[in-house]
C-alpha cells in the first residue's frame, strides 16, 4: 500500500478529508486523525523524518503527535483499534524500500 493509500483509509476512518491530514490547516478535529497516521506510520517502521516528509510536517511535530496518539490509545479503545488497523494494512514495497532491498 503506497503511502497515499494509508493517508485516504486514514481519512476514510476519522471522516476528514485526505488532502485535509497533509495540508496546512490547525483546525483542531484533525489533529487525533494526524496522531494516528504519525503513530501507525511509525509502527511500520518509518522514521521520523521520513514521516514528516510524505506528510509536510517537521519530524518534532511527528515525535509529539506519535507520543500524543499513545496517549489517547490508552484512554479510548476504538482509537487504539484504528491505529491498530493502519497498521495492519497490506500494503506494497514501496519504492524507497526496494532500492533498500536489492
Amino acid at each position: 500500500m503506497l503511502t497515499s493509500d494509508l493517508i485516504n483509509t486514514a481519512a476514510d476512518m476519522f471522516n476528514v478529508h485526505p488532502r485535509d491530514l497533509v495540508g496546512p490547516y490547525r483546525f483542531k478535529f484533525l489533529m487525533l486523525p494526524r496522531f494516528a497516521l504519525y503513530k501507525a506510520l511509525r509502527l511500520r517502521g518509518w522514521t521520523y523524518p521520513r514521516i514528516g516528509r510524505a506528510l509536510n510536517r517537521d519530524h518534532s511535530t511527528i515525535i509529539y503527535g506519535a507520543e500524543r496518539a499513545d496517549y489517547y490509545a490508552e484512554r479510548d479503545a476504538e482509537y487504539a483499534a484504528k491505529i491498530r488497523q493502519l497498521v495492519e494494512l497490506k500494503y506494497e514495497i514501496e519504492p524507497e524500500e526496494q532500492a533498500e532491498a536489492a
